[in-house]
């Protein structure tokens, strides 16, 4: 009886999870420091699941050059490859463009540069980017307190973009991803460390 107890509990216990939100949250400041990004994954704001930061991690990974393999010594595409094609598939796209909310979206603070006409167009480029973006995020989580300043010459600039989906639909959209997989036939090879 008490298996069952233990059972049903730990059933109740992943069904609550799998309803919960997942929270990605991206970060941009432009102050008298610089530039500086953070995106993080948390489990409702509260839990931290993966966290970068440009000052840690850095973008040298971009900057990385590819070495030159010949053909016949490549190998086949590993799992990497298979996720990153998860990823960024057109189902990916419509199932979160269904599922994905936007929390918050907020702009705040000063926006100044040395020079009064790259600061004029900056303020009108990015109210013209706001201006798309309102018909897509609700007016309630929007929240855009940002201005010129003429006179200054370093901004005190803040980006902030929270958006949530639910854990279900992240299992739904690979459990999707498998069976669409195993119908067609064709299951990927991949490359094994040893040759």
């Amino acid at each position: 009886m008490v298996f069952l107890a233990i059972f049903v509990a730990l059933i109740l216990l992943i069904f609550i999870i799998t309803l919960l939100k997942l929270s990605f949250m991206v970060l941009v400041f432009i102050d008298s420091k610089g530039f500086h990004m953070e995106i993080k994954v948390m489990f409702y704001r509260i839990f931290t699941l993966f966290s970068w930061n440009l000052e840690e991690g850095g973008l040298n990974f971009l900057a990385k050059k590819k070495k030159q393999v010949p053909k016949e010594q490549k190998k086949e595409k590993g799992r990497v490859s298979a996720v990153l094609k998860l990823i960024f598939s057109k189902d990916t796209y419509t199932h979160l463009k269904r599922n994905l909310e936007v929390f918050i979206f907020s702009i705040k603070g000063r926006l100044s540069t040395k020079d009064a006409a790259l600061t004029a167009m900056l303020y009108g480029s990015i109210w013209g980017i706001v201006g798309l973006l309102m018909s897509f995020i609700p007016q309630k989580n929007f929240v855009l307190d940002f201005y010129p300043d003429f006179k200054e010459e370093t901004p005190d600039f803040h980006i902030s973009c929270i958006l949530r989906v639910r854990i279900i639909h992240i299992i739904i959209l690979t459990a999707n991803h498998f069976v669409g997989k195993t119908k067609e036939g064709g299951n990927e090879k991949y490359g094994t460390a040893s040759n």
